[in-house]
């Protein structure tokens, strides 16, 4: 049982909750990677802000997935648990009857995804993995639609499983907040000179022997920017960028592919090639001493 102030608190953060989340459009939080997330200093992961169900009701579209936090008022008054967090999945599926997501955080055992107004399938899953072993930096997943399996089309991190098929992979760190792999402006110490910010550069490519990081920061140059390989199969580096827009790609083991995890792609006009886009932000304020 849960004491009696206990579940007032519950309820009227509930209430709280609601009325902040509801003061913005559905559409906008759906857009992590986006322009206007660098715009507000933000590091452009989900998991930073607070998602309502009520969102999910709303969305038109499938998004790549990502870990948020999110009110979960159905069990809260029996868990006592208000904000829980989870990894968001959607697939727009308009004519479809029963899509499920299957992976290796579960061990392939399918959990039934929920169809809103607009034909987008939405669940929330807490990647736990297998506690017996190791933890895994990334893991592969399937959707079931209509009883058939195929990969997410809306996550760009999909690769050939080697029988024929596609299976998509969601990458993400752990200890502490899990967070995916991607690029991020990271929050500067004051003694860092103010005309520059930090910029993380990071993907997932447990397979690769080199890779490196090319955009019209360093004259794409394949040469210029090794990044370090860790232990979890991830490649990262950090860079000094000025405030301003910039394209980028990676290049692996020789081969040049755009980040996996910013859907937010542009043309280059000498080459035509896919890129990925970068806005780096001018700092918001003066920021505190770590």
């Amino acid at each position: 049982m849960i004491p009696a102030n206990k579940t007032k608190v519950i309820l009227f953060l509930t209430l709280i909750l609601t009325f902040a989340l509801a003061a913005d459009e559905a559409e906008d939080w759906i857009g992590s990677f986006r322009s206007v997330d660098f715009e507000e200093g933000e590091e452009a992961l989900a998991e930073e802000k607070i998602y309502y169900f009520w969102q999910m009701e709303n969305l038109k579209k499938a998004v790549p997935p990502r870990f948020i936090r999110y009110v979960d008022t159905a069990t809260s008054l029996r868990t006592g648990k208000l904000l829980n967090r989870g990894v968001l999945f959607t697939y727009e599926g308009l004519q479809n009857d029963e899509v499920s997501v299957c992976g290796e955080f579960n061990h392939w055992q399918c959990v039934p995804l929920t169809k809103n107004d607009k034909g987008v399938f939405y669940g929330i899953l807490d990647l736990v993995g297998d506690t017996a072993y190791d933890p895994k930096p990334a893991y592969e997943y399937k959707f079931r639609v209509d009883g058939l399996f195929t990969h997410d089309p809306g996550n760009p991190d999909t690769f050939e499983d080697g029988s024929g098929s596609l299976v998509s992979r969601i990458a993400y760190r752990h200890g502490g907040p899990n967070k995916q792999v991607s690029t991020r402006v990271l929050e500067d110490s004051p003694l860092e000179e103010k005309e520059f910010r930090t910029v993380e550069f990071r993907i997932y490519q447990p397979q690769a022997e080199a890779v490196t990081l090319v955009g019209d920061f360093n004259h794409w140059d394949p040469e210029a920017d090794f990044m370090e390989r860790e232990r979890n199969g991830i490649f990262r580096i950090v860079k000094k960028l000025k405030p301003g827009e910039y394209l980028y790609n990676f290049v692996v083991d020789g081969k040049v592919i755009p980040d996996t995890y910013n859907p937010l792609t542009l043309l280059r006009e000498d080459t035509g090639e896919i890129s990925s886009a970068l806005n780096v932000p001018e700092r918001s304020g003066v920021l505190e001493r770590k």
